[in-house]
């Protein structure tokens, strides 16, 4: 199981280096919109598993995939996460992190509403976890 972690750590690190690397280029210099948000408890977002405590965000572009790129705050550390589904509105108040249960009860990221650029973003449920099914020993089959 560790593996499988890493692994995903792995693929994230190599997909933030080059987000990061294209946004030194001067045509993605700038973030589309950029906040700070603070977790009481364990939340997944995507395949990551975030602990509490102050983190950062920005948004590199407003069109698919539209990726978040966040890290703990006073770190270097940054991951990226894409959305499910990306939607222009009409937004109401201020921007938020959206977050929800899962059926097991975990809570997760599932939406993130920027009011200040009429976009909201949508993610997916953290994938379930499965138990190993029963087997039974059959009989000859005729």
């Amino acid at each position: 199981m560790k593996s499988i972690r890493s692994s995903r750590m792995f693929r994230l690190l190599i997909l933030a280096v080059g987000l990061a690397g294209a946004a030194v280029c001067p045509s993605h210099a700038q973030s589309t919109a950029s906040g700070k948000f603070t977790l009481t408890h364990e939340t997944h977002w995507g395949d990551m598993l975030l602990t509490p405590g102050d983190y950062t965000f920005s948004l590199q572009s407003q069109s698919l995939p539209a990726p978040i790129m966040f890290g703990r705050a006073g770190t270097s550390l940054v991951a990226v996460v894409l959305p499910q589904a990306v939607s222009a509105e009409k937004l109401t108040g201020d921007s938020r992190l959206v977050l929800n249960r899962s059926e097991s009860g975990e809570s997760f990221v599932g939406a993130l509403y920027l009011g200040d650029i009429g976009l909201s973003l949508h993610y997916a449920p953290p994938k379930a976890q499965s138990t190993p099914s029963e087997t039974a020993k059959l009989g000859p089959i005729r």
